[in-house]
This record gives structure tokens, C-alpha cells and sequence, in this order.
């Protein structure tokens, strides 16, 4: 069957690949270059003055080891090699405290006299924690449906610091956390604990884009607006804004779902419902290497995963210190971190790329109709892949490909 797949992000690449083999395949992009929130700085992005020998990633970066079952199935048949990374983390706060993770604790205390001090700082946030912990265990994830988050993290720093992960994992305003999905948010916060082993991708997330289109036989193309999409009985037709128009046996839609029924001239009712609710989310992300800011608290190290409360109205962003993911000796290079909404921290002259990112914007009202949308996919010969049907991180999109491919391709023995 002749297939087009919209979006070539993780969830649409990894389709692209799965359907690749049985299928004639092609891709339509609307920015000029693949990987969606895969931006791999010396590999999908270019000039940006960073030195040739480096690969640093300004978007997806980690993935867990033990959670994440179908992203380890897509790196084994494409042969990429991954690798353990350590993730600890630091929590700061707009009067000046700050709290490490049990793994900093451990890893980045230089004494035992230190270990004691800090350990005795987080003992208040632990027990806040367990009684978290205890409290949604004893829920179903089916009493999770319709939840938000604010029904299960309201008071206490350890609210404060796991709202701040949700933020950081789903690229997601923190002011909005309190109504972000009960059955998204609590599952990965169950999963993601002081001995959750974190892997990344030797050479960059996007070589594993790369690896994909070694592989692939179709069609690519990127920079391209949609004009309308509409579907029959017999197929589907894409037009674009340049006038050219392609016909389809099947389409895959592997975009952020608030895009769905913009490029939907023929939606039906049923498919607004589903998707109505979903709203734009666009954030930006940007790589520096300024590390001053840590002064005012002290700090001569920097973790994988620092958040911080930018004041006490409820603005916070994160910084994640990439020379201990991609093992960067500082003495040769610079101090390189991922930062988010940590503007006015960051010394502008230090910004080194600044990425915009378009990402599903979670809350309850959202998320509603998304079992609707696996149990239908394949109607009208329309499907739907992406993050936001599974887990909303990297596995979800990969597992939502895998679902689809389920739908379109014939088991091969």
C-alpha cells in the first residue's frame, strides 16, 4: 500500500521504519530538517559554532533502562549502541535553600560530615515522598482516569520537586502541572525513583534518525505546509500549499495532536471530540554554557538534572549540566547545560543554540477521548501515532509506532 506518514518525529520515524519493509512509505515534515524534538546539535543541527568533536542534544536526551521495553527493541534492530548514564539532581529555591537528590548524596558530597548535613535537609521532603508514594499505590490505574495531578501533589517541597520533574519530562509550563493528567503523570513518577537506571544514545539521539534512513526506500519531504488533507472510501489525498497533491491508500498522522484538525478538512464529529480539547505548547530550550548563576547558592558542581524556583509565584525551569551526560572534561571545553525558562539567569552572550519546541500541552480535559483514539485507529484509513497516546515520553511514541504497524503490516516468520 502506498502510505503517507505526517510528522517526522520519534513516533513517525519509528513508523516510517516498521512499515518500510512492507510498504511504499512517504514522509511529509513541515520543518526542513527530521527528528521533531530530536535536535542533535553536530547531527540534525548545524553552525552553531559548537566544536566539530562535540554532539551535545538540545531536546530528548535520556531514557530510562527497566521502563522503556519498546525504545530498547527499536535500538537493538537498528544496532545503536546506548549506554548508562548516572542522573542525579538538585533542587533549588527562590530564598536560597537547596536540597540533593539521595543519588547527589551519595555521588557528589565530598565528605561524610556533608553526606550527614544534606541527608538531614532531606529527610522532611523523603517522608513527604513516601506518604506520596504510599498514597498512589493504593490506586488503580483505571481510578486514574479523569484525575489531575492536583489531586495527589498539593502541599510540601516534595510536591514542589516532583511537579518540577513532570515539568521538566513533558516540557511543560509549571503553573500547569497541577491539572496534567493523573494517568500519565503518576505512573512515570512511580517509575522514576533515586534507583532508576537512565540510559543515553552513544553519538546523539538523532543517529538513530540516521540509522532509520539508511534503511528507508520511500519518500521525504521536509519544509513542506499541508494546505488540506480529506479521505474517502477509496483513499486519501494530501494537498500542499505549493499546489502539488498526492493520493494514499492509508495516513498516519505522528504530529502533536493539536495539529490534527487543522490539517483535517473533512474531520468528523467524533474526531473533534478527540481532539478539541488539545491545545499548542511551544517552549524553548536553550544550550549555554554560563554557570554563575550557581554561585548564589554556593555550588561548585552541577548535576544531569538541577530544577530551580525562579521566584515564589510559581515560575520555574530546569538546567541539565551535559558534561556528565556526554562525559565532557571541562578543562577542554566549556561548561555546556540545557536550560528551560531560566532566562533571566543566563547570561545572553553564553547562549550557544536556542531550539523552539512544539509538544503535546497535557491536562485532563486533553486526554479524555485518547483510548478512543487507539481503539479507532485505522478508520476512515486514518491512524494516529505519537507520544501522547502512551506515556507522553520517548517510549510512548515508540510504542504507539509499534501499535500502528501492528494494524498495517502482515506478521513475517
Amino acid at each position: 500500500m502506498k502510505i503517507a506518514i505526517i510528522g517526522g518525529g520519534a513516533a513517525g520515524m519509528a513508523t516510517t521504519y516498521l512499515l518500510n519493509k512492507q510498504h511504499e512509505i512517504s514522509v511529509f515534515e513541515k520543518q526542513p530538517i527530521l527528528g521533531g524534538n530530536i535536535r542533535t546539535l553536530n547531527r540534525n543541527v548545524m553552525d552553531t559554532g559548537l566544536d566539530p568533536a562535540l554532539v551535545l542534544d538540545c531536546g530528548v536526551i535520556e531514557f530510562q533502562r527497566d521502563n522503556f521495553p519498546y525504545f530498547h527493541k527499536l535500538m537493538r534492530a537498528l544496532n545503536v549502541s546506548v549506554e548508562e548514564g548516572r542522573t542525579s539532581s538538585e533542587l533549588f529555591l527562590a530564598d536560597g535553600q537547596s536540597f540533593k537528590s539521595g543519588t547527589g548524596i551519595v555521588h557528589d558530597c565530598n565528605s561524610i560530615g556533608e553526606r550527614l548535613h544534606e541527608i538531614r535537609k532531606i529527610l522532611p521532603i523523603v517522608g513527604g515522598y513516601l506518604k506520596f508514594l504510599l498514597r498512589s499505590w493504593l490506586v488503580t490505574q483505571e481510578q486514574l482516569y479523569d484525575q489531575p495531578m492536583s489531586h495527589f501533589l498539593n502541599q510540601g517541597l516534595h510536591a514542589l520537586w516532583l511537579k518540577m520533574l513532570l515539568m521538566y519530562a513533558y516540557s511543560m509550563p509549571y503553573q500547569s502541572i497541577n491539572n496534567f493528567p493523573a494517568e500519565i503523570g503518576l505512573p512515570m513518577l512511580r517509575q522514576s525513583d533515586m534507583f532508576t537506571k537512565w540510559d543515553r544514545i552513544t553519538g546523539g539521539v538523532y543517529s538513530y534518525i540516521e540509522k532509520i534512513l539508511e534503511q528507508f526506500q520511500g519518500q521525504i519531504y521536509c519544509g513542506v505546509n499541508i494546505q488540506s488533507i480529506t479521505r474517502d472510501a477509496t483513499g486519501v489525498k494530501i494537498s500542499l500549499d505549493s499546489g502539488e497533491t498526492f493520493y494514499f491508500d492509508k495516513i498516519v498522522f505522528a504530529v502533536t495532536p493539536e495539529q490534527v484538525l487543522t490539517l483535517l478538512s473533512d474531520a468528523r464529529e467524533d474526531e473533534q471530540r478527540r481532539f478539541g480539547a488539545w491545545k499548542l505548547n511551544e517552549i524553548e530550550t536553550v544550550i549555554h554554557t554560563d554557570v554563575s548563576f550557581y554561585k548564589h547558592f554556593g555550588v561548585t558542581y552541577y548535576s544531569e538534572f538541577d530544577v530551580f524556583q525562579n521566584n515564589r509565584l510559581g515560575s520555574c525551569g530546569y538546567n541539565a549540566y551535559l558534561n556528565r551526560f556526554y562525559r565532557i572534561d571541562p578543562e577542554q571545553y566549556h561548561h555546556y547545560s540545557l536550560a528551560y525558562n531560566l532566562g533571566k539567569l543566563i547570561n545572553p552572550t553564553k547562549i550557544l543554540h536556542a531550539q523552539k519546541h512544539q509538544t503535546p500541552f497535557y491536562s485532563v480535559e486533553a486526554v479524555r477521548y485518547r483510548h478512543e483514539i487507539i481503539a479507532n485507529n485505522g478508520e476512515n484509513n486514518t491512524y494516529h501515532a505519537g507520544a501522547y497516546l502512551g506515556n507522553g515520553l520517548h517510549e510512548g511514541a515508540i510504542a504507539s509506532a509499534y501499535a500502528v504497524a501492528e494494524l498495517l503490516c502482515t506478521p513475517t516468520h
